[in-house]
């Protein structure tokens, strides 16, 4: 194939891709552009592809050819952009797919200075007319003669737009350089509730007591600041006053932990085998009988040795410590059961569980208070 023929077979690819994209065939456009072929190329009537795709609201060729690389900022016939014929047709997926494109310029105008916002506002397609305000577009902006996006939505009575443009701050009295202001056409056209809404926003802005309301506004906030601060401070006082008191009784406590510790260091409190000698020596030998295995009952009965509660306890006297053994010897003695009380004590050398003084001195306190109880609370 020579270079004629390779001339001549681009263009024919050229304008089938054209004609593709024209009948919204995504298929044949996704299989053309595989080929060599100029993604933004102008057709007969000066447009791109993205162009036409705009046109035609074509979504998904609009995002493949994006994906291509397509020049967002192309312009076609009368020089349109793709974000212009979008505006006009009121297509606000499509123009959502442009406005995320990081180098579109949504300033650029067409041969007549016409901006998208003004072909929005033009063709009442309040949405748009938003979502470019907000890409930082101004509220108004000068076509070449001088018509802001205000003008056009003016002219045809476009209540919504005309809102949304006033909202932004839009000039009712804007003047074009020979067709008059916003304020002027609306009149003009005879859009009576439009002109109502103009006038209103002219009166509110030119308000003589706005900038009073303003700084009175202004006072009044810097008041409730200071009040609000002022009861931040004291709510912060009061926190630390608290804090103090809780300081306070923490050092308190540890005062009273240290004296404490210092009491017991020097013997000042009571230990649990200091408290069983200090007991009579019936009271404990009854407690180490309510402790006794039902196993040894029978070895207390051959030795006299009678309680009630011999045959009914069931747990079992534990391996003793030295000191408290040498306790229990010595109140053995004073009750005269030495043989039967030295027995329980050899048989405990057999039995595995723990026990210490505590267990037989809660022994004791029971048996004090039926003791106690019997006796009428004497």
């Amino acid at each position: 194939m020579n270079v004629d023929d390779m001339h001549d077979f681009l263009q024919e690819m050229n304008e089938e891709l054209s004609e593709a994209v024209r009948r919204g065939d995504i298929e044949s456009v996704t299989r053309l552009l595989e080929i060599q072929v100029d993604i933004n190329r102008h057709d007969a009537y000066g447009n791109t592809l993205l162009i036409k795709a705009c046109l035609n609201k074509e979504k998904e060729i609009v995002e493949l050819l994006l994906t291509k690389s397509a020049d967002v900022n192309g312009t076609g016939e009368w020089g349109w952009t793709a974000l212009i014929v979008s505006a006009i047709s009121g297509s606000e997926e499509i123009t959502d797919l442009l406005l995320n494109i990081k180098d579109i310029n949504v300033m650029k105008g067409n041969n007549w200075g016409m901006t998208a916002i003004h072909w929005a506002a033009a063709f009442n397609h309040m949405t748009i007319v938003e979502r470019l305000l907000s890409c930082s577009v101004p509220v108004d902006i000068n076509a070449n003669d001088g018509r802001t996006p205000l003008w056009y939505a003016a002219r045809i009575g476009d209540v919504c737009c005309v809102d949304v443009l006033l909202k932004h701050g839009a000039s009712p009295q804007h003047e074009s350089k020979s067709d008059g202001s916003p304020l002027e056409i609306a009149k003009e056209e005879g859009h009576s509730d439009v002109v109502e809404m103009m006038e209103e926003a002219i009166r509110l802005r030119s308000h003589p007591y706005v900038k009073g309301d303003v700084a009175v506004m202004r006072h009044q906030d810097q008041q409730t600041i200071a009040e609000l601060q002022s009861e931040v401070e004291k709510k912060t006082e009061e926190l630390r006053q608290s804090s103090l008191v809780h300081e306070s009784e923490v050092r308190r406590l540890r005062t009273e932990i240290q004296q404490k510790e210092k009491e017991v260091s020097e013997g000042h409190v009571v230990s649990d085998e200091s408290w069983l000698l200090s007991q009579p020596a019936g009271d404990v030998m009854h407690a180490v009988s309510a402790l006794a295995c039902d196993q040894w009952s029978d070895v207390g009965l051959e030795l006299g040795y009678r309680m009630p509660e011999i045959n009914s306890i069931t747990s079992s006297i534990p391996v003793l410590g030295s000191k408290l053994r040498a306790i229990l010897e010595t109140k053995a003695l004073a009750v005269r059961t030495c043989d039967f009380i030295r027995m329980m004590l050899s048989a405990c050398q057999r039995i595995s569980m723990p026990i210490c003084g505590a267990t037989i001195r809660d022994e004791v306190v029971k048996h004090q208070e039926r003791l106690k109880t019997q006796n009428g609370g004497q």
